[in-house]
């Protein structure tokens, strides 16, 4: 919180004002975000799962602050058939609900990886970081386009 959101909830700030350069005014947001690793092999994640999808990397997205919800594209991602990685996925979105997804992750990998990127609030960006191993996340919403092009939205 900072002083205004936490004035709004009735909360103490907690000084997580930050800004994208001297210019801006600013405002509560994220900095890092981390998954601790678990203790399981990676691929014996991918090995237990029938059918599913494999994201290395996230494109732009959204959240809605108030209840979770969210939206991202997936920048690189393949299909998990009989647990084995195969066809490269383009054109693929997931959307949840934040807290509600990670109370599903079944599965927790060792393998912790870092990444930066820059989150988007207010019509400002700045530099962010995230850091988790390969999750398992039993059922999430994935949308994009099949092999003909049409549209499609699978669970």
């Amino acid at each position: 919180y900072d002083r205004l959101s936490a004035m709004k909830d009735g909360a103490a700030s907690t000084g997580n004002g930050r800004r994208e350069s001297f210019r801006c005014r600013p405002i509560p947001r994220m900095t890092n975000t981390m998954i601790l690793p678990g203790r399981e092999d990676p691929e014996e994640i991918i090995r237990a799962t029938a059918s599913g999808l494999f994201v290395v990397r996230m494109g732009g997205g959204q959240v809605n602050t108030v209840n979770g919800d969210f939206v991202f594209e997936v920048g690189e991602g393949y299909r998990i058939e009989n647990g084995r990685i195969g066809e490269p996925v383009r054109g693929a979105t997931l959307t949840g609900n934040g807290p509600a997804v990670l109370m599903q992750i079944d599965r927790v990998g060792n393998d912790l990886g870092y990444a930066v990127g820059t989150c988007g609030k207010d019509g400002q960006g700045a530099p962010v970081a995230d850091a988790q191993p390969t999750v398992r996340i039993p059922e999430m919403t994935v949308g994009g386009e099949v092999g003909d092009g049409t549209r499609r939205a699978a669970r």
